[in-house]
Order: C-alpha cells, then structure tokens, then sequence
C-alpha cells in the first residue's frame, strides 16, 4: 500500500491558515468591522511574520511574502523542508512591523 507523506507540522498548520482565510474577501464584502479587522490581521500578520524570520535565520521580510515568489527568492529554492535559505537584504524586526 502506497503513503503519502504528511507535511510536516509547520507546512499543515500554514495549510489549515491558508484553509481558514480564502473566504477572507468574500465575508469582508458583506460585513464592515475595519477596526476589529486590522487588529486581528495585524496579529495574524506578526504570527506569519515572527515564522517567516525564523525561516530565513532572522533575515527574512514581511514583504518577501507579498510580493510574488520570482522577485524574492535569487536562488531556485530547495525542495527539502528544512533547507537553509539565503537572502541579502535588511530584514524588518518585529518591533519595527507592530
């Protein structure tokens, strides 16, 4: 019988992240709450933010995540989870993002 590998703990709690807000811009057509939303989305924004900084050896960028895959990465990424991953530029701190 043939396994598919899981991911790992960190991969399927971004998945279930990923799961849970798709639907994001859809409700916020239909509900208006800008100040609960900023707030919480800040929150979620530092969770993402304080991961992706242990990711890169604190190197990594708020915006390495919003701006498309091509432009952040100079280096074909590793498939292996885990890998080190480098980059050159200055990094925000978390205390600069709240």
């Amino acid at each position: 019988m043939d396994t598919v590998p899981l991911p790992s703990p960190l991969l399927s709690e971004l998945i279930a992240l990923r799961a849970h807000t798709r639907h994001l811009g859809w409700l916020s057509e239909r509900e208006r709450c800008p100040e609960q939303y900023e707030r919480l989305a800040r929150t979620v924004l530092q969770d993402l933010l304080d991961g992706w900084l242990a990711q890169t050896d604190g190197i990594g960028r708020l915006e390495d995540l919003i701006q498309p895959l091509a432009h952040t990465l100079p280096q074909a990424p590793s498939t292996r989870c885990g890998s080190p991953m480098t980059q050159s530029q200055p990094h925000m701190t978390t205390r600069e993002f709240t």
